[in-house]
């Protein structure tokens, strides 16, 4: 219950942030922020459906964490410089 309220809460903290990255064009902090959050997102939908999954769609889960995550720190640090 609580994993699905985080989940309801990220969608929509995501949303926004698409919308304001369709208004403000090549910002890196927002940009870094989607793909954190996008990164967030998938870590609670992973862990929700984790037991139901087979390890294939685990380890995709995992690889699509990771590149959002990566993704995501990667912007950051380019507005930090």
């Amino acid at each position: 219950m609580v994993t699905k309220i985080l989940l309801i809460i990220m969608l929509v903290l995501y949303v926004a942030l698409l919308i304001m990255r369709y208004k403000k064009k090549d910002n890196p902090k927002i940009e870094g922020g989607v793909q954190v959050v996008q990164g967030i997102l998938w870590s609670l939908i992973a862990v929700d459906s984790w037991v139901e999954r087979s390890i294939g769609m685990r380890i995709v889960y995992i690889i699509i964490i990771l590149m959002s995550f990566i993704a995501g720190i990667k912007e950051l640090y380019r507005c930090r410089q």
